[in-house]
């Protein structure tokens, strides 16, 4: 089986500006809306580096866009947290596939510790690569979300910081609040461009997608991930299991946005590659049925609000369930179809 695809080739059919390095600078590095924060944080970065890539490119390559976990403490499903439990360890390697190489500072702080060391050490980290000019990716600044971390002020003991809140909470994040009660430290930081194979980026990108369909993007914490997550909603829909209105409303638009933006990935994937684009073609078919399965559900469990009293209604909680499940079908086809894709790589 032979390739004739360079990252160049794959989204030369790409709209929108190509930002030169000087175009970039001048623009400031700047969040991109997105459900799935931490894309939206790469998005931003990747453009004021002068090397931007569509939003489905960046989810599909960097796996965001195959992500679940039903975020669940204490009998409570469907938690705002679950879209942002993420497989920390992995980023650098995923992020890699974006033509960069990427450095992490991660640390987990508890009651008790000493808190105050350690984001010093954390902003000893940033200062030399954001001195450098290289913007950052940081997490849990004003809310439980993604940033990107553009400069720090010294006087006032902080970072300067974009994210879907800065219109109103401001650009500076002190270091005596970051981060917030759950004590998760995560930095990362563009080290330097990289050509990656892209046949071997795409490769590692399909075996992502497994993996998190299986339910390996996380750790085994007894949280639901993967499409048990689906199954596990489901579940939960069909009892009298307490569910979270504004996560569940929460967690429906982050799996539905990022289901789209990873069936357009993968059909650029099939325009590029040819020769596996049947069973690509089969997974693209699976989750746009995965997608409008989902669908209603955004209508029932609206963001911000969730609908109100809908999530308490067993009617409706019947048919969410249903939902849930044809989705988790359609997602084990679309798996099925990626497996023997990647087959067309040995």
């Amino acid at each position: 089986m032979s390739y004739v695809v360079s990252t160049g080739t794959l989204y030369a059919s790409m709209k929108g500006p190509r930002y030169t390095q000087a175009m970039a600078i001048s623009l400031g590095a700047r969040f991109v809306t997105n459900w799935t924060t931490a894309a939206g944080a790469l998005e931003g970065v990747l453009n004021f580096l002068g090397t931007p890539l569509p939003r489905h490119a960046i989810m599909g390559l960097t796996g965001h866009a195959w992500h679940t976990c039903l975020g669940s403490r204490e009998g409570i499903v469907a938690l705002p947290s679950g879209p942002v439990d993420l497989d920390w360890e992995a980023a650098c390697a995923r992020y890699a596939r974006l033509g960069w190489q990427w450095e992490r500072f991660g640390a987990v702080l508890r009651p008790g510790d000493d808190w105050a060391d350690m984001r010093a050490a954390a902003a000893a980290w940033a200062r030399p690569f954001l001195d450098s000019g290289r913007p950052l990716i940081g997490w849990d600044f004003h809310l439980h979300e993604h940033a990107v971390v553009y400069g720090y002020d010294d006087e006032r003991g902080g970072f300067l910081v974009d994210h879907v809140l800065s219109g109103d909470a401001g650009p500076f994040a002190s270091w005596d609040d970051w981060p917030s009660k759950l004590g998760l430290l995560e930095l990362f930081a563009p080290v330097r461009a990289a050509e990656m194979d892209p046949v071997e980026a795409i490769a590692g990108a399909l075996e992502t997608a497994l993996s998190c369909f299986a339910g390996g993007d996380g750790p085994d914490d007894g949280q639901a991930r993967g499409t048990a997550a689906l199954d596990a909603w489901a579940t939960a829909m069909d009892a009298d299991t307490e569910v979270d209105r504004a996560g569940n409303a929460y967690t429906l638009a982050v799996l539905q946005t990022a289901r789209l933006d990873g069936y357009a990935f993968l059909a650029d994937v099939a325009e590029a590659l040819p020769d596996i684009a049947r069973p690509l073609n089969q997974a693209i078919t699976a989750l746009k049925a995965e997608t409008q399965a989902l669908s209603p559900l955004l209508t029932l469990f609206p963001f911000p609000s969730g609908g109100h009293g809908n999530v308490a209604n067993a009617g409706l909680r019947r048919g969410a369930a249903m939902a849930l499940r044809r989705a988790a079908e359609h997602e084990r086809t679309a798996a099925a179809a990626i497996t023997e894709a990647l087959t067309g790589f040995e």
